[in-house]
This record gives C-alpha cells, sequence and structure tokens, in this order.
C-alpha cells in the first residue's frame, strides 16, 4: 500500500483521494495494548444473528480471541446494527449491475473455502463495502475434521441458517483454509495494517 500511495495516485485519478501514507497511524495500530470487538449475538462470538458460522470458523475465531487475551489486548462482544437490513441492501446495489463488482471481491465468510457453485452467505463482508470501511484478512488455521465437528442440536435461524450450516460436511471441509476478517474505520488503511500486524504475531507467539 505504501509504495501505491508514493506515487500520488490523487494526481492521476480524479476518484482517489489526496491522503499520503501516514506511518504515525500505522505505528500506533501496530504498537500498543488495544481493545477489539468481535462481532456477537447472544454471547457467541462470530455469529452476526442471522447466519451461525461453521465449526472451524468458530474455533478459528476463538483461537484469536485467545492469543489477543495472553498477549494484554482487550477483547469484548460487539452486536452489530441492522445487519440483515445492511445486508440486504448492499446484495440490492450489487445486483443492480449483474453483481460484477461482487464477483471480483474475494470475500470473508463464515465458512472455509467452498465447493464450487456451493456458495451462500456474503452478510460478513458485504456489510462492511456497504459502509465503505477498510477491511484485512488473516489467515488462522485449518480446518480439522477431528476438532470441528457439526453442532447436530443447533436450531437454524432461518431457512438459510439452515442451507448454509447444513452444508458443513467435517470431511469434506478437512483441511480447508480458516481466516478472519478485521475492519477499521473509514481511511484508517494504515491503522489497520498495523493492527492487522499485531494479531498475526499474538498468534504466533
Amino acid at each position: 500500500m505504501q509504495p501505491v500511495l508514493q506515487q500520488e495516485p490523487w494526481k492521476y485519478d480524479p476518484k482517489s483521494i489526496d491522503m499520503p501514507w501516514r506511518e504515525t497511524r500505522y505505528l500506533e495500530g501496530k504498537t500498543g495494548k488495544k481493545v477489539f470487538g468481535v462481532i456477537a449475538t447472544d454471547g457467541i462470538f462470530g455469529f452476526d444473528g442471522t447466519i451461525m458460522p461453521h465449526p472451524p470458523i468458530l474455533r478459528g475465531i476463538q483461537q484469536v480471541i485467545t492469543a489477543l487475551r495472553k498477549a494484554g489486548h482487550i477483547v469484548v462482544q460487539w452486536q452489530p446494527y441492522k445487519h440483515k437490513y445492511a445486508a440486504d441492501l448492499i446484495e440490492k446495489i450489487f445486483s443492480a449491475d449483474g453483481a460484477a463488482p461482487a464477483k471480483r471481491i474475494i470475500a470473508s465468510t463464515p465458512h472455509s473455502a467452498v465447493k464450487h457453485d456451493d456458495y451462500k452467505y456474503y452478510g460478513y463482508t458485504e456489510v462492511i463495502n456497504l459502509l465503505d470501511w477498510p477491511a484485512t484478512t488473516i489467515p488462522v488455521t485449518f480446518t480439522d475434521k477431528e476438532k470441528d465437528i457439526k453442532n447436530m442440536q443447533y436450531k437454524c435461524m432461518n431457512d438459510l441458517d439452515k442451507e448454509t450450516y447444513e452444508a458443513y460436511d467435517p470431511d469434506i471441509y478437512d483441511g480447508g483454509p480458516v481466516g478472519i476478517q478485521l475492519v477499521g474505520k473509514r481511511l484508517q488503511e494504515e491503522y489497520l495494517l498495523g493492527l492487522t500486524e499485531q494479531i498475526g504475531e499474538a498468534l504466533v507467539a
């Protein structure tokens, strides 16, 4: 990102914001103890209240939370506001042109890598596009069929939740990558990159 901004793209593209790389913001994000909010519903970290993440994603989120707390950071629950409304709204915007921009986005999801043509839910990422917030993704672990057992007692929230959860097969997903999405405030990319490095360091500590 820094090399791109050093080329001062705003001089050539009127849609680019005149904002040089801010090293101080990057260092602020990279150093010091922080407070991280994790999306949560009914006390379940990682759940947006609409679609329950698959077991390996929930385990990956807990792994990150444990690493952050061990490193001295504070982790709190964050209840999303009108999340489903926002997801429905952005889907209408995306589909207005045949969803061409969405097809170019590699989204963070409530499941690890899926089978072709079996993608169910974009809500965990598309809302961030709607709000125009910066986001990064961090690889955490891999699906393990021995650890990531399907909860057969889970009562689905809606038809899409049922369809998404039933698609989870520990044998098929075994070995699939698991990552998290880190979201920052608008125009705070440097700070977010610093935070991303902090999480990466905490995970390997």
